[in-house]
């Protein structure tokens, strides 16, 4: 049987181990899992098939020595899951009393780990598709947005904004994407108890507010199976899909539901052949 090979970043922990271990029970999968703690890709490591790679996705050339890696050693690459980030770890509206030298530098790591950490992962997803056997049919990558990058996090605005960019991206390349049959999607989850935060913080969030972690789980094998199924994938609202028409999907999970979310409107004509204005 040949092993499809997945390449999922933050794959230690959160929902990015929650889809390692869905792959690793399919049996045909060859699951390759980034991250910085050693801990959890030694326990990562145990789950069948599975192979843990250190390195910082803000880096690039960390970042690309693993894709290298992995393909040296497999000869493909069939699915990638950008899911690497961070909360932002600055208070960004906290006042602050020095009027002579102004506030302290603005920590961008969240910036960094959770729009430039994408974008390359994009980037070197691309060129590893395109020189696999397939060549990029049938090949996909999911990358995680989040509600916040739907609507705006108040609280927390750094944040927000790398994943409205995100899905911007994401936007971006599903056109190009898929002329080589790549299938690029984001899925915007709403709050999942992951380890991005202390127990104490989750403990006091409303329960009825959370996400099950399978709920999550359920949309992203369904997007990467769904083109795979000649059928339509109705969301909570109603609104039909072609599984042939999954690619560039934007996918809300919210309350046990998940929304297909279109793109707005184009204004006018006129800004229409702006935006799509290949020349």
């Amino acid at each position: 049987m040949t092993q499809k090979v997945a390449l999922i970043t933050g794959g230690t922990s959160g929902i990015g181990l929650a889809v390692t271990k869905a792959l690793a029970e399919r049996g045909d999968w060859s699951i390759h899992v980034l991250g910085q703690n050693e801990a959890r890709g030694a326990e990562a490591e145990k789950l069948p098939r599975t192979t843990f790679h250190r390195a910082n996705v803000t880096v690039y050339d960390e970042l690309a020595a693993v894709f290298h890696k992995v393909f040296s050693e497999t000869g493909r690459l069939d699915y990638v899951f950008a899911n690497a980030g961070i909360f932002e770890r600055t208070p960004f509206y906290e006042p602050h009393s020095d009027a002579t030298n102004g506030p302290p530098r603005l920590d961008l790591t969240a910036l960094d780990s959770n729009l430039t950490g994408v974008v390359m992962t994009g980037y070197l997803a691309q060129h590893y598709f395109r020189i696999s056997p397939h060549r990029g049919q049938g090949a996909s990558i999911l990358l995680n947005s989040s509600t916040g990058g739907i609507y705006p996090a108040y609280n927390l605005p750094i944040y927000s904004a790398t994943k409205h960019g995100i899905i911007g991206f994401m936007r971006a390349i599903s056109k190009q994407f898929y002329s080589n049959g790549i299938r690029a999607n984001a899925i915007c989850p709403g709050i999942v108890r992951t380890n991005l935060v202390a127990d104490a913080i989750w403990d006091s969030f409303p329960t009825h507010l959370l996400i099950p972690m399978e709920d999550v789980l359920n949309v992203i094998l369904m997007l990467l199976d769904g083109e795979q199924k000649n059928s339509e994938i109705v969301d909570g609202s109603g609104t039909r899909v072609s599984a042939s028409q999954l690619y560039g999907r934007t996918v809300e999970v919210s309350n046990s539901h998940f929304y297909f979310r279109e793109q707005p409107e184009y204004s006018d004509e006129g800004m229409k052949e702006l935006m799509t204005f290949e020349g």
